[in-house]
């Protein structure tokens, strides 16, 4: 069924529609608000309020943007608005890397690279963050970005170009001599 089909059906109050609609974009907003709140509860957390309010909206979607924007747009206002009720004081998980067959030495670099991405995504502003994982998590074009952050074109490239510039200073001893 299209998707266009399904969010016909869940304006018209078919409940069981909706989760039919949403299955595709579960996990990819889970991961992008992940990435936003470092914190597995409060990422499953918010992405709940996501399809609640996904549903509670749908009848005001006139399908002028693509529903995968509009859906994206309402994780990331949530997340935004997350982090402002809870400050800077947002607590980093660490996750574990699954083990590898490359000998411990590679294992431990990798893992210590993975913390440093982490860490340095983390002290991005929150718009510069939420750019960089929309387009280098979620694949998002420039423009597709613009419309889910509310922003114009030219801003988003700014933001992923500062994004970048931080996280290649942030990561440069661990990546010399990777060529």
């Amino acid at each position: 069924m299209e998707e266009r089909e399904l969010i016909e059906r869940v304006q018209r109050g078919e409940k069981d529609a909706f989760q039919d609609l949403m299955a595709p974009y579960q996990r990819k907003i889970y991961s992008l608000l992940y990435g936003m709140v470092w914190n597995r509860e409060d990422a499953l957390e918010l992405t709940q309020e996501v399809f609640v309010k996904a549903y509670r909206s749908i009848r005001s979607f006139r399908m002028a943007s693509s529903f995968y924007t509009w859906v994206y747009r309402i994780a990331v206002n949530l997340a935004l608005d997350f982090r402002r009720r809870r400050g800077k004081h947002i607590e980093i998980q660490r996750e574990v890397d699954p083990p590898s067959n490359r000998g411990p030495d590679s294992s431990l670099l990798r893992k210590e690279l993975n913390e440093k991405i982490r860490m340095s995504m983390a002290t991005l502003p929150p718009h510069q963050r939420v750019a960089l994982l929309l387009r280098e998590v979620e694949g998002l074009t420039y423009k597709e970005i613009a419309k889910v952050m509310g922003c114009r074109l030219g801003t988003v490239m700014s933001r992923l170009h500062y994004a970048r510039e931080e996280m290649r200073r942030a990561l440069a001893p661990y990546l010399q001599g990777e060529d």
